[in-house]
């Protein structure tokens, strides 16, 4: 008997995914016109679309886990899941990181920024991704190379009682394995830690996705703002009093 194809059940899992979720997609199509705007990119607005379609299908993935599902049976839905969530922090990474690049090529050369890199909100996102794509896709400490000396560390789960090990950011043969667990809404989460400053919090992976999207309330379309800055400079003109906002 042969096996059915997988295309057409893969479409189907993502017409689910934006059935369930519509008014986050919508947010990620609305999301994408913003920020390509902004920094003049248009091409970046498809590949923000892209990462929505996995944020939805993933969102669908969290909403199904469950830690006391029947394990006698082979299951392999979280081993996906990860893989996919993996794959959208370093997709999402790239995205936010030619934008910031773009913004300070624009500076360099004497042109305006967009000025979205600014905000502490995207800041904040930038930082997250950066530290989990580093870990992910380097099995590095991120930012290893600011380290001044071997940094000592303990396997996660070890007690006291267990030697200690050592993280030299000199060694080429050294790796780090990123803590990994599943938050209460079924979302994977890293222990991320910055080599910077030694600090190290615990990221959702869901957490994340909203912050992106709330940056639709932040960030004005590149039309408004425009549109703003005419009304600004024309008050101005006029001697008008107008709104500072």
């Amino acid at each position: 008997m042969p096996l059915p194809p997988v295309s057409p059940l893969l479409n189907e899992l993502f017409n689910i995914a934006r059935a369930r979720y519509r008014v986050e997609n919508r947010a990620w199509v609305d999301l994408s016109h913003r920020l390509s705007g902004r920094f003049k990119l248009v091409t970046a607005g498809m590949n923000i679309q892209r990462q929505g379609d996995l944020d939805i299908l993933l969102r669908c993935l969290e909403d199904e886990f469950n830690t006391n599902k029947d394990t006698s049976g082979v299951d392999l839905s979280f081993h996906y899941q990860m893989m996919f969530s993996e794959t959208w922090i370093i997709g999402c990474y790239e995205i936010f990181r030619a934008f910031q690049q773009r913004d300070r090529e624009a500076a360099t050369a004497g042109r305006s920024p967009s000025g979205v890199c600014e905000f502490e909100e995207f800041k904040t996102i930038f930082t997250d991704l950066e530290l989990l794509r580093i870990t992910i896709a380097k099995l590095e400490i991120a930012k290893d190379n600011k380290l001044k000396q071997p940094l000592p560390m303990r396997r996660a789960g070890d007690d006291k009682t267990k030697p200690i090990e050592f993280y030299d950011p000199k060694d080429p043969g050294r790796f780090h394995i990123m803590p990994t667990g599943v938050s209460a809404r079924g979302s994977a989460v890293w222990l991320a830690l910055d080599g910077r400053n030694l600090q190290q919090h615990w990221v959702e992976r869901r957490d994340l996705s909203d912050r992106m999207l709330a940056l639709v309330k932040l960030v004005k379309g590149a039309g408004e703002l425009e549109a703003e800055q005419q009304r600004c400079r024309a008050g101005s003109d006029t001697g008008e009093p107008t709104n500072g906002e």
